[in-house]
């Protein structure tokens, strides 16, 4: 998905690029806050039947462009573990489904361990060990919305703490501060 290009977005990072250092800190230091906060906020409004979901909440501050990042973060092969938080976060539409019951194999992996394994052609699965097919249905699930709800009582503490250090930062940037 790409996202919409904003008229005045270059100058808006060339007034960043210029923003004094301690006015940077200042400015990440009330960010990492309000982070942490958001990050409780949506662990305590999060499902926990594992817990998977809830420890797998967090967030980032990137200081270069001040932008702070508050969900189900990390790597690709970490956020496919947690699949389901967005399944639960969003929801799901009662639908009908195609299940396909494969054959599998025993075979060893190694260090005497053994393992029921599908065998693969070229990486895709092979069409003769389909042994059952069958039609399931998947019960709708409403949205829980406990990453992307909204948190305006956060959201405007974060906001309130931003609003006097940019003021300051860019008074300095358009050099009338003594700092």
């Amino acid at each position: 998905m790409t996202r919409p290009r904003l008229r005045g977005l270059r100058r808006v990072r060339r007034v960043l690029k210029g923003i004094p250092e301690n006015m940077r800190v200042q400015l990440v230091s009330v960010l990492n806050n309000g982070g942490r906060a958001l990050q409780s906020a949506m662990r305590a409004r999060a499902p926990s039947k594992t817990g998977a979901v809830r420890s797998g909440i967090s967030y980032r501050v990137l200081p270069k462009t001040l932008r702070l990042r508050v969900g189900l973060l990390g790597t690709k092969r970490g956020r496919a573990d947690l699949f389901y938080g967005r399944i639960q976060d969003l929801g799901r539409k009662e639908q009908v489904v195609t299940v396909q019951r494969r054959r599998r194999v025993q075979a060893s992996v190694g260090d005497g361990e053994i393992r029921g394994l599908l065998l693969t052609r070229g990486g895709r699965k092979r069409a003769e060990d389909i042994v059952t097919t069958y039609q399931m249905r998947v019960k709708a699930m409403p949205p829980k919305r406990f990453i992307t709800g909204s948190y305006p009582v956060l959201r405007s503490a974060i906001s309130n703490a931003l609003k006097g250090i940019w003021g300051r930062a860019l008074k300095s940037i358009a050099g009338g501060s003594d700092e």
